[in-house]
């Protein structure tokens, strides 16, 4: 006979192990399920996460898991006409984004799943679910396991979604990310020579619908390009887009004169996907036997692509369902914390890339446009606010 869990929970990224964590936390009978075959493994991200979200999910704590924290947003138009703008709450006070290594978070995630009572598996490659009136079989390979739920966290291509029928119409971005090894170790006080301290660095124009940027480390760069897609591509379609994110990617590193390392030690250019907010859809089954967090529920901010921190927060609201045997209400719930802000952000999305070099000059640039950014990131203005903001602007471009 199968061994029986309250909850178990597919991928051990943020989302997964966010729900593991906290719902263990709660007393559930948990089991973490991941397809890596051992922790920490990597992870291509960028690796931002705002500091708002410790108001959201207790318990989280950058000094056991962050390389630093940036205070400050480097924005530049092709690589061109750069703007160096503090990032600051209501009160003057610096509103931080903390720089994470997914290896190292996740595995600190996990590690707190552990330590609340969760039995984490690594090495599962799980073949699907079969749900029942008494709970859910969760299989992988000639091994099953039972549970009274199964939460899905196996990101933007995930097998619970597909096998529950969730989300089945789900569409992606596109990005490509690096790590740049450097020498010049942060942990001493010193930042890559040649960039800005306490900066991140997003440059527009060079790709439609998206960016890139530059994500400091502790002893590396994340730098990579991506983009929304308004349909799914053919082959031929990816790998143009492909060559058209290396290219923004080489294009905004020559800006700050530095290039992509080459020959035997050089370090792999990764794609992954960009799930889509696609609004109205139920993130679990009609018998509540199953639900979706992070990359698998698709809640990912739709302007800039940010994610982490939806996914720590679906975490935790899962567990909160769970625990309270309310799963019926998991969606709404969701909907009730991001729908109008999603919404808004892709609203925003669609006018500043119908218009990118207005938009930047006009929104971007302006000293208000980058002081509602600070209080976005401090989690004390919506996008809402900056959609409002970006309407007043382009019916009125000489307001101050």
């Amino acid at each position: 006979m199968p061994e029986i869990f309250d909850v178990i929970i597919v991928g051990a990224g943020p989302g997964g192990a966010t729900t593991a964590w906290k719902a263990a936390e709660g007393g559930a009978k948990v089991l973490l399920l991941e397809r890596a075959p051992q922790l920490p493994r990597y992870k291509p991200c960028g690796g931002g996460i705002p500091a708002s979200v410790a108001q959201h999910v207790e318990g989280l704590d950058p000094a056991e898991f962050a390389d630093l924290s940036i205070t400050h947003l480097r924005h530049s138009w092709k690589g061109k006409d750069p703007v160096l703008a503090p990032m600051a709450t209501a009160s003057g006070a610096p509103a931080e984004v903390w720089m994470v290594q997914r290896p190292r978070f996740d595995s600190h995630l996990v590690a707190r799943a552990e330590a609340a009572g969760a039995t984490v598996r690594t090495g599962v490659k799980v073949g699907g679910i079969e749900r029942d009136n008494s709970g859910v079989t969760v299989r992988a390979g000639d091994t099953s396991w039972r549970a009274r739920y199964v939460v899905g966290a196996d990101g933007a291509k995930g097998v619970v979604g597909t096998s529950a029928g969730l989300r089945l119409k789900r569409r992606y971005g596109i990005a490509r990310e690096i790590e740049i090894p450097f020498q010049d170790g942060i942990e001493d006080g010193r930042w890559h020579p040649q960039l800005e301290p306490n900066a991140a660095y997003l440059d527009y124009g060079t790709v439609t619908n998206g960016y890139a940027w530059i994500f400091p480390k502790r002893n590396c760069l994340s730098v990579g390009a991506g983009m929304l897609l308004p349909k799914r591509p053919t082959p031929e379609a990816n790998r143009d887009i492909g060559n058209l994110l290396k290219r923004a990617i080489d294009s905004l590193l020559a800006s700050v004169n530095l290039t992509i390392p080459e020959g035997a030690d050089a370090p792999r250019l990764w794609a992954h996907p960009i799930p889509f907010w696609t609004g109205a859809e139920p993130l679990a089954t009609a018998d509540n036997r199953a639900l979706l967090v992070g990359d698998a529920a698709g809640v990912v901010q739709p302007m800039f692509g940010e994610g982490i921190q939806y996914a720590l927060r679906t975490g935790d609201l899962a567990a909160r369902c769970l625990l309270s045997n309310d799963v019926a209400a998991y969606t709404d719930h969701v909907r009730e914390l991001f729908a109008d802000e999603f919404d808004a952000a892709a609203r925003v999305g669609r006018v500043f890339h119908k218009a990118p070099f207005l938009s930047y000059r006009l929104g971007v640039k302006n000293p208000r446009g980058t002081a509602l950014v600070g209080r976005l990131m401090a989690g004390e203005a919506s996008r809402a606010h900056l959609e409002q903001r970006l309407y007043e602007r382009l019916k009125n471009p000489l307001r101050r």
